[in-house]
């Protein structure tokens, strides 16, 4: 059975989000060190907090007297890749993530660079209060509602694209960040298929 994780990181998490996956089970809560805010705003306790720890209070300790908290100081990771590589560490298969993008544009792209080198070990779920996003690296199914926006972006060259159920269709074609980006497609039915040869 795959182990799932719900991971907390310290961007920005909305009630929106929150309300998407609340009543869903998970095997572990990990916070990545101030996600841990995130976590005990919208009620969440996590069974592990992971990083630097530099954004843990001695009250954020007396709230959470089970949890346990991994110091991981190395500055040459950020706190999400600490998170991540003990998840790896851990079994871990699946995670949904929160709190993956904010305001800081360079966190935020960095975040997304950590999980295109992690994205191999774990079916990623990552969700903010305006998306549902995902790491692809062949083939996904997408489940919506018809004129559902879909947008691809590439991470690099991805070769190969074929779609079913989009409204622009790709048939073995390219996309190529900073060259040809697939924005603001949609669904023409309530499953779409994306699939292609090589890339992210």
């Amino acid at each position: 059975m795959k182990k799932h994780g719900l991971l907390f990181v310290n961007g920005e998490v909305t009630e929106k989000e929150v309300g998407i996956i609340r009543h869903r089970t998970f095997d572990k809560i990990i916070a990545a060190d101030g996600g841990v805010h995130h976590a005990l705003r919208f009620g969440f306790t996590p069974d592990v907090v992971v990083g630097d720890l530099d954004s843990i209070t001695e009250t954020v300790r007396a709230k959470l007297p089970a949890t346990q908290f991994v110091h991981r100081p190395s500055q040459e990771l950020n706190d999400l890749e600490k998170a991540l590589q003990f998840c790896q560490e851990h079994g871990f298969s699946q995670l949904t993530i929160l709190g993956i993008a904010g305001k800081r544009l360079d966190h935020t792209i960095n975040n997304f660079s950590v999980l295109a080198r992690y994205d191999r070990f774990f079916e990623l779920e990552l969700y903010d209060a305006y998306a549902r996003i995902y790491l692809i690296r062949d083939e996904i199914q997408i489940q919506g509602q018809e004129w559902q926006l879909v947008s691809l972006i590439p991470v690099g060259k991805v070769e190969g694209i074929t779609t079913e159920g989009l409204a622009f269709p790709l048939n073995n074609e390219s996309l190529e960040f900073g060259v040809r980006e697939g924005l603001s497609n949609y669904l023409t039915r309530k499953q779409a298929r994306v699939r292609f040869r090589k890339g992210l």
